[in-house]
């Protein structure tokens, strides 16, 4: 391999050593962001699917009376 950060366990902190941190911070800053978005529109459509599951089974509302 030439180049590059090699892919050992100390390769992280070699970058950080080097010198090479903040394209690093940015990169893992960026991909926390993504993540956090993802789980959040994923709880907001799991959100939706359950109460949308919940009104057409009949528990929205007050109970109805059929009068016949």
């Amino acid at each position: 391999m030439t180049g590059g950060v090699p892919l050992t366990g100390g390769g992280m902190a070699q970058a950080l050593a080097r010198g090479d941190g903040a394209g690093l911070l940015h990169h893992l800053l960026v991909d926390r962001a993504i993540k956090v978005a993802l789980v959040l529109v994923a709880l907001i459509v799991l959100g939706l699917g359950m109460a949308l599951i919940w009104k057409k089974a009949g528990r929205g509302g007050p109970p109805r009376r059929d009068d016949g």
